[in-house]
């Protein structure tokens, strides 16, 4: 069935009218709504019988303003409930599919003063039942900032109420096609607006009657919003796809799955592949064939198990109704384990039931990744499955065959060999039966499966039966003693990178190699791994171990930050951000194994790891249809687990041609002060950032290197998506220069950088607000509604608030975003449907406490920001040569240590981020005295037995070192010295620190760890113990959570234990109820342990 809905701003002119009618007669959709007709109601009737809709609701317009209209098509039944100047409702008895669902048009109010009363229309429409429903129309508010762009910021509290409103009536926007405003003002760019104030939402019930519809924005001419076309088709998509196997989870709930496996695997012969494929084959035959004899309906086991308890009990009887108990278990196991393997969520694992869950992401995953529609070269919309096909056939073919690459010798000659022998010989090792298993078990279980159809989880659950053959023959093939072709055939799927996608460059393609396959990539991964830091720049982040994603962000957002302050001086710098466009996709493979060869690596070793990459074939596959298989000539996968670090490899060429024409005078970097290291470039995989001087040969030398750099790689650089930042200090003549060379558009204010805001100004919250938007968005999704007691619990944890945790590792936020964000946690938490909002029995902070403390163990947000924040500050202790650390040091405090750092002046918003989390680090770290050459007596902490560790004695003037306390040929404290120094209980402390027998390094450790490393765990639990200094901690809460029963349960038990029960006696003091007395016997006080026999309850479950 389809719906269209439309403000179409006045219908009062004929030329109105028969665009309308045209534009109905094209599109035949078989309900419409229209919103602001104009029209009182007989003048609106002949509008609707003249577009051939006889059948219909008018809501006259009041004078000039308003007008709603609801009209259907002869083949659909439909009931009128109730209608309002800003709503219709109906209840669609029978569509062309048979359905009965609920539909309501939906006018909000245009004036922010009345928009309260629309939310009350809202909430009253949602006592009116629990069928399926639908909400569309024009509501004139937006839930997300970034739904709108020009003009004024719209209030917070504004979309607020709207997501509160949406929330308490268990409605969730439904998504769309095409463009992403639907409402626009404005004819010149300085004045325009666009916002999305028009769409649809519904609950769960719709969701779940029409899992694979539609919604598209379509183009608008003569009024300002775009019409909305719904089409609720529950035919689902691609149930004409060809049938590839796939071994399904859900066998091995099977009994006799795992016997049946064996038997197949010891009939089988040939070699692995061979017979991995007709094992497969026969587990799959084998599985339909018990299906068929053993299938019996749950409805029907139900049905059995309620007659069953309705007999007299009897052994027979009771030992029946065990067993088809046991069924219907095991047919719910089942189903979850299949829903699970389709939904990809890795937050989720084994505990409360949450299939309806699994069935909602899959379907969504589904419905996202449908490609109806794509672009060829000549730009004409191709539709047809065949002709989609041949357009992503033809892209990849071309995008994976090499254009030929020039002779890298520039780039060689910048290249220092850093791979040594010792290095190569850790690398050509001979691989063990362990180092494959390692490999097995670092994969995920249900990831999804190559052109084999063999998951993970079916060499991980039959690995003791299995786990020879296929260790030999990965061994085997690491020694170059199998053809890898056989098992390197690789399908291509598409993945969205945009919404509502029509061009091939708007996907992101997703390689899903054989299992057997990343057994052997993953193992030389895990080698290479090892050596990998010696042979990458300290400007590259990415996939090198004990290098983060948040260095970059802070170097840049330093760089950025005095590019911003540097407003006196002749010479200007300017930032280029750069796009690579398909850059995996387009490695020359010549110059990867020139990079590999310069760099020093075995030839043996290089050879391996190009097997790798040039024995692959590529299929494509298009709504569940896999496409002609071709083979390529350049490009690495993204899929692969050997891809991130041989992309990594192939970018030292162009940080070794940087730093070659920073050398030769080329190119000049950025110093953000004398003594900080120069900086030329940041690289994080493809997202690059390269600074330079800011005049015209700079930059045309600059656009030279990553010719060469271009020529010789094969990466494609997309000036048309880059984009440059200049210092304040270079005039707007230079800028155009630069702008004109590079042919890239100048920012005022750089964009983000890997995901985060690169600059924040004074309003700080708005400039984070983009993570509470991501929050509500995840919320949003209706199929989080579905979710049990415990269920949810684990989704606060491992979905939303893990949100924050990237933006909250580098930017302190403030107080108040913290509390609207856990506010919105509580909301989620209490309430207990997606229309009910539940009532909040104690504060978010309570239920932050420590499981064993009486809370649940939800993160307080702001301690848990400055233990990231801590993280920060204790790398730059621990790594002080890093790259970052050194510019922060440089620029903050070139004269002293991190934990006795000033402010500063001008400080950039990230370094005060960091530097409020010293008092964090103080709380919890040492020194451990080694040789103490390096830890200052009076300024670092060393004395464990101290309150503060440090010392508070005064000061002696030829005293600095801790080195200078201790005897150097008898290795023992100058006990003399110490009582004469310090007071009699510091040296007393002093004495008591072991010396080591020989001389050391000094250490700098951790207290909260066992290891003296530093945790993030760890100084969390040290902020919340010193929040809630006096909390409750015994055996009666951990005697709760250690029961063997479901969370749901457990949860339930924690809430009577803690009180939190709507009896009487609560709801009176809480307010909701008059008196508190039972209902029952009107005698005493309702408590729990009037209603439920107080301690007994708890009893039955063994807490005392």
């Amino acid at each position: 069935m389809k719906l269209l809905s439309w403000n179409v701003r006045g219908l009062g002119q004929p030329r109105t009218v028969n665009r309308l009618k045209h534009l109905l007669r094209d599109l035949k959709p078989d309900v419409i709504f229209l919103i602001e007709t104009k029209l009182q109601g007989p003048s609106m009737e002949k509008v609707r019988k003249k577009c051939g809709y006889s059948n219909g609701v008018d809501v006259p317009s009041n004078g000039r303003s308003g007008g709603l209209s609801f009209a259907w098509k002869e083949s659909v039944a439909v009931t009128l409930k109730s209608y309002s100047d800003r709503h219709i409702d109906v209840l669609i008895d029978k569509d062309a599919d048979g359905n009965l669902w609920r539909c309501t048009g939906f006018y909000g109010a245009p004036e922010v003063q009345n928009r309260a009363h629309t939310w009350n229309l809202l909430r009253q429409l949602d006592d009116m039942g629990d069928t399926p429903w639908l909400v569309i129309g024009d509501f004139n508010e937006l839930l997300l900032a970034q739904e709108k762009t020009g003009g004024r910021i719209r209030s917070e509290r504004q979309m607020d109420d709207f997501r509160n409103a949406l929330q308490d009536c268990g409605l969730n926007d439904i998504g769309y096609r095409g463009p992403w405003f639907t409402w626009e003002w404005g004819k010149l760019s300085s004045n325009l607006i666009r916002e999305r104030l028009d769409r649809g939402v519904a609950n769960s019930g719709w969701w779940e009657l029409f899992p694979y519809f539609s919604l598209d924005h379509l183009p608008h001419a003569f009024s300002d919003h775009c019409p909305l076309l719904l089409n609720t088709s529950s035919v689902q998509p691609g149930s004409n796809r060809t049938h590839h196997f796939r071994f399904e989870a859900a066998w091995l709930t099977e009994e006799s799955c795992e016997s049946e496996f064996q038997n197949l695997w010891h009939s089988s012969s040939g070699n692995l592949p061979d017979k991995l494929r007709e094992v497969g084959r026969g587990l799959e035959e084998w599985f339909r064939k018990i299906t068929k004899e053993k299938k019996i309906p749950v409805h029907v086991l139900k049905q059995r198990l309620q007659d069953l308890n309705d007999l007299q009990p009897t052994d027979e009887i009771l030992e029946e109704i065990l067993e088809t108990k046991i069924a219907i278990n095991l047919e719910a196991d089942r189903e979850e384990l299949y829903w699970e393997q389709r939904a990809r969520s890795n937050w989720l694992k084994n505990g409360d039931r949450n299939t309806k869950l699994f069935h909602s992401f899959a379907s969504s995953h589904r419905r996202k990744n449908r490609i109806s529609c794509l672009r060829n070269d000549d730009n004409e919309n191709i539709t047809s499955d065949r002709g989609i096909q041949d357009v992503a056939y033809k892209f990849f073919k071309s995008l994976f065959t090499s254009q030929g690459c020039d002779d890298p010798k520039q780039i060689l000659d910048g290249i220092i060999p850093s791979i040594t022998q010792e290095m190569n010989v850790v690398l050509m090792e001979k691989f063990t039966k362990d180092d494959v298993l390692e490999a097995v078990r670092s994969m995920g279980p249900l990831k999804a499966a190559g052109d084999d159809g063999l998951g993970v989880i079916f060499y991980q659950r039959f690995w003791h039966i299995l786990g020879d053959e296929v260790a030999t023959f990965c061994i085997s093939a690491a020694e170059g003693n199998e053809d890898l072709a056989a098992i390197n055939r690789t399908h291509i799927v598409l993945i969205p990178k945009v919404n509502d996608p029509t061009h091939m460059s708007q996907f992101r393609p997703i390689s899903l190699c054989n299992v057997l396959f990343k057994i052997i990539s993953k193992m030389f991964a895990n080698r290479l791994q090892r050596v990998i830091h010696a042979c990458i720049d300290e400007a590259q982040c990415a996939f090198v171990p004990g290098r983060l994603i948040s260095d970059n962000i802070i170097v840049a957002y330093e760089l950025l930050h005095a590019m911003k302050m540097k407003r006196m001086g002749k010479l200007g710098n300017f930032a280029l951000k750069l796009d690579m466009s398909k850059a995996y996709d387009r490695v020359e493979w010549p110059f990867l194994e020139s990079v590999l060869n310069k760099m020093g690596f075995d030839l043996e070793w290089i050879r391996s790891l190009m097997d790798c990459v040039k024995t692959v074939s590529y299929a494509i596959t298009i709504n569940g249809q896999v496409g002609e298989v071709f083979t390529p000539s350049r490009g690495i996968r993204q899929g692969d687990p050997l891809s991130p670090f041989l992309f990594v490899i192939c970018g030292e060429g162009l940080s070794a041609l940087l730093r070659k024409g920073t050398q030769e005078g080329k190119i000049r970097g950025l110093r953000i002060t004398r003594s900080a290291p120069l900086v030329s470039h940041l690289l994080f995989a493809d997202d690059s950032y390269i600074f330079g001087e800011a005049t015209a040969t700079g930059a045309s030398n600059l656009k030279d290197i990553l010719h060469i750099y271009s020529r010789c790689s094969g990466q494609l650089i997309n000036f048309d998506k880059s984009s440059v930042f200049f210092s304040s200090n270079v005039n707007a003549n230079n800028r155009q220069r630069v702008c004109r060379i590079f042919n890239v558009t100048s920012q005022s204010c750089p964009d983000t950088y890997l995901g985060l805001p690169s600059m924040v100004g004074r309003r700080k919250k708005e400039s984070l607000a983009f993570v509470k938007d991501k929050i509500t968005r995840s919320l949003n999704s209706w199929s989080t509604r579905s979710l049990s007691t415990g269920g949810k619990e684990v989704y606060i944890k491992s979905v939303l608030q893990a949100l924050p945790l990237y933006a909250m590792g580098c930017f302190l936020f403030p107080r108040s975003l913290c509390n609207e964000i856990e506010s919105m946690f509580a909301k989620y938490w209490w309430q207990k449907s997606a229309s009910k909002r539940g009532m909040h029995w104690c504060s978010w902070q309570k239920l932050c406490l420590p499981k064993e403390n009486g809370g649940l163990g939800f993160r307080d947000l702001g301690c848990f920001n400055l233990s990231l924040l801590a993280k920060q500050g204790w790398r730059i202790m621990a790594n002080p040569t890093a790259l970052v650390s050194k510019i922060l040091k440089a620029r903050y405090f070139p004269q002293t240590n991190f934990l006795n750092a000033v402010l500063g002046s001008r400080p950039s918003y990230i370094w005060k981020s960091i530097w409020s989390a010293r008092k964090t680090l103080e709380m919890g770290i040492i020194w451990r005295v080694g040789s103490g050459r390096t830890i200052s007596i009076w300024d670092d902490p060393w004395i464990p037995l101290l309150p503060t560790k440090l010392s508070t004695s005064p000061r002696a003037q030829n005293l600095i070192w801790v080195s200078d306390l201790i005897c150097p040929i008898s290795r023992k404290w100058k006990e003399n010295l110490i009582y004469e120094v310090f007071n009699t209980g510091e040296a007393h402390a002093i004495l008591a620190i072991n010396l080591p027998r020989s001389p050391q390094s000094d250490l700098l450790a951790w207290e909260g760890e066992l290891s003296g490393c530093f945790s993030v765990r760890s100084a969390y639990r040290i902020l919340i113990k010193d929040l809630f200094p006096d909390c409750y901690s015994g055996q009666f809460y951990k005697s709760i959570w250690n029961l063997t029963c479901p969370s749901k349960v457990k949860i339930n038990l924690w809430k009577f234990a803690m009180n939190y029960i709507p009896v009487m006696n609560n709801l009176h003091v809480k307010r909701i109820a008059s008196q508190n007395l039972c209902p029952r016997c009107s005698a005493e006080p309702e408590t729990i342990c009037q209603l439920a026999g107080g301690v007994i309850l708890l009893e039955m479950f063994g807490i005392n």
